[in-house]
This record gives structure tokens, sequence and C-alpha cells, in this order.
């Protein structure tokens, strides 16, 4: 997922050399869907770092080469079933630029439904969930969905 490089800069207020230690990764995606009623389209997953289930939009890695709306668009079909022709790009984030370099591309996809079961990787455990704007005010406000990347995303589709 991840390599990380020793490499040594020039501060820039003072040129003292530094060494500094960079993940370098490919960039992701965060995919905000809605159906026509309105409902995001969220998942529950599972993740072992913290050993808890989470409440997150679908995301994913733009694999090389690909297009970061076809990722998205891919990214929702494996993880949700749902797909959507209209997709497009809110903006990008820098996910953590203090020791790494992954970029996630945040997208808003309108009218999605649902064309078949998800296509889960190994090790993935899985449930999408809809919410309603009134259920996913309430899981932000009660701390259920938590997640740095989907509220960050969620705020640039607010103030897109």
């Amino acid at each position: 997922m991840f390599r990380v490089c020793r490499t040594k800069l020039r501060a820039p207020r003072d040129g003292a050399e530094l060494t500094f230690d960079i993940a370098e990764s490919a960039d992701g995606v965060a995919v905000i869907a809605l159906t026509d009623e309105g409902d995001l389209i969220l998942v529950e997953q599972y993740r072992p770092a913290f050993r808890r289930t989470f409440l997150e939009l679908p995301a994913g890695v733009v694999e090389e080469g690909e297009d970061p709306v076809e990722a998205g668009l891919r990214e929702l079909r494996e993880e949700t079933g749902y797909a959507s022709s209209r997709c497009r790009s809110l903006g990008v984030m820098v996910l953590n630029p203090s020791w790494q370099t992954t970029r996630v591309h945040v997208l808003l996809c309108e009218g999605a439904t649902r064309e078949g079961p998800p296509e889960l990787d190994e090790g993935e455990d899985t449930r999408v969930r809809l919410a309603s704007p009134e259920e996913l005010r309430e899981a932000i406000h009660t701390g259920e969905l938590d997640t740095a990347i989907t509220l960050a995303a969620l705020a640039i589709r607010d103030n897109a």
C-alpha cells in the first residue's frame, strides 16, 4: 500500500539539512453517492487497526493509470453494488502532508442505483447502509460517523 523513503532536505527557514521519512502511496477516492431519493450510500466496514466497525463513504485506491472518477465508480460498485452515470469531482484533499504523499479525490455521484451485490476483496467485511440527511446528521452528531476522510469529504460537498 505504501513505501517509506528516507530523504534529506534543507529547511526553508534556516537551510539546515534535515532527514525525513515519507510514506509514498497511490491517490485515493472518497465517493459521495446519492440515490434519487436523496439517501447517502455508506458502508459499515470492520477496520482491524481499531478492531471495530466504522461508518464510512465508499472509498479506495486509484490504480496506476486509472482516472479518479473511474476509480470512484469502480469502488462504489465493488463495495456497495451501486452504480451511477452522473459522477463528478468535487476536489482533491491532501491526507496528511506531514509524512505522506496521499491525495484523496472527492467525488459526487448522483442517481445511484443498485446494480448487483457488492464484490468484496478478500478480508473485507462490509455492509451497505443508506442514510437520509437526518440520519447522516445524527450519525455525525453522536460520533458514529467519525472518520476524517468521510467527514472532510462531506464538508467539501456542503461547501461546493
